[in-house]
């Protein structure tokens, strides 16, 4: 199968990959990597510090994209040439040479339209981190322990259109949120079981099965990133988005099959 993985320049996208390319083998791959989520915008000093901390682990020694690229037998492409837009006729080519089966989608910082989302004979699923359809937009898990949920997740869903977040779910993972843990490790540790959804359906569709998905209800809420008062209540409440002392943790997560 010729699958299209369209991913984020940060360090859950990077986990994810690592598990993909464990688990996906023997396929075919293009990867694309979108640089950041959202429209350009200056977020708080406190998500600065959080991406600062991502891109040191992701310089640490740990397999680089392009190496990562390199072990699914693909080149690394991103849109620099398109304006890092998608939807442009110059974009749906670079897709279009891929000539994808099936697009897969994990933190994937542009929206995508119909003509893409038309190309693949399979459709385009998407990993997000959090449950829906509570939780739609940006930092599911922040917002869930913000709301004192007991329970954090991620949910395997398709994208049919360019509404966000509101395609038919196929599986929804969910793990008692770790109080004692930051935002950033109650996040990675929800990729490995949202990978294996993503390969379950990787092989039901090379087997040819139909796969089970149900249109969510209505409701919930769409989230986009949260205010320096927001970061201030969620410090408050004693939580960290993220902490060095974790570092060894986040690196056993690479360990899981």
């Amino acid at each position: 199968m010729n699958i299209t993985l369209l991913m984020n320049r940060d360090l859950a996208s990077h986990l994810a990959l690592t598990y993909i390319s464990k688990m996906l083998k023997g396929h075919r791959f293009s990867l694309f990597l979108s640089e950041k989520v959202g429209a350009e915008q200056e977020l708080p000093y406190a998500l600065a510090e959080l991406t600062t901390f991502e891109q040191e682990l992701l310089s640490d020694g740990r397999p680089s994209f392009e190496q990562l690229a390199e072990q699914l037998d693909c080149n690394l492409q991103d849109f620099a040439d398109c304006d890092y837009q998608i939807n442009t006729s110059r974009g749906f080519k670079k897709i279009g040479l891929c000539e994808p089966d099936l697009i897969v989608c994990v933190r994937f910082g542009l929206i995508l339209q119909q003509p893409i989302i038309d190309l693949p004979k399979h459709g385009v699923i998407n990993l997000h981190s959090g449950v829906l359809p509570a939780y739609r937009g940006v930092m599911a898990t922040f917002r869930a322990m913000l709301n004192t949920e007991t329970e954090v997740g991620s949910t395997l869903h398709y994208i049919n259109d360019s509404k966000i977040d509101s395609g038919a779910v196929i599986a929804v993972a969910k793990a008692p949120l770790n109080v004692s843990a930051s935002y950033m490790l109650n996040l990675l540790n929800m990729y490995h079981v949202g990978c294996i959804n993503i390969a379950i359906v990787v092989a039901q569709l090379s087997r040819g099965d139909q796969i089970e998905s149900t249109v969510h209800a209505t409701g919930g809420q769409y989230y986009s990133f949260p205010t320096g008062a927001e970061l201030s209540d969620f410090h408050f409440r004693g939580y960290k988005l993220f902490n060095r002392s974790e570092s060894d943790a986040i690196n056993r997560l690479y360990s899981q099959l």
